[in-house]
């Protein structure tokens, strides 16, 4: 079965790639592949969805530590959402656990608006 990659825009410098399938042997390149471009220094932020992402062997997990340590490497972060337990498992299992995890946008939503406070109060810190 292939594996469907979703990548749309969420905001300037923030993505969100919506996966469908398993992130096999079969599937890691093609991910590799379309997100290869988003992992430049002006991409913050990559929001990987795995809400449909049902199986994952150990290429795809070698794929999740290769775009993490290239976000990292870029002082980007990765985020991934809608982990299926079976996947969050092998995850856990193998201490594979990107930097943040959850449960919704809603939770992402909240995790940017905070960053992006933080990040604006250390540019402008308020004058006394």
């Amino acid at each position: 079965m292939a594996l469907k990659i979703n990548i749309i825009v969420k905001e300037p410098g923030i993505f969100v790639v919506t996966l469908y399938g398993p992130l096999d042997t079969t599937t890691y390149a093609a991910l590799e592949k379309q997100i290869e471009p988003l992992l430049v220094l002006s991409t913050k932020v990559i929001i990987l969805n795995m809400e449909g992402v049902n199986y994952i062997s150990s290429m795809g997990i070698g794929t999740l530590f290769k775009i993490k340590q290239a976000m990292m490497d870029n002082n980007g972060s990765l985020v991934v959402t809608n982990l299926q337990p079976q996947i969050q498992k092998v995850l856990e299992t193998v201490k594979a656990m990107p930097e943040a995890i959850f449960t919704s946008y809603e939770e992402v939503d909240e995790y940017l608006t905070e960053l992006q406070k933080k990040f604006l109060d250390k540019e402008h810190p308020p004058t006394i």
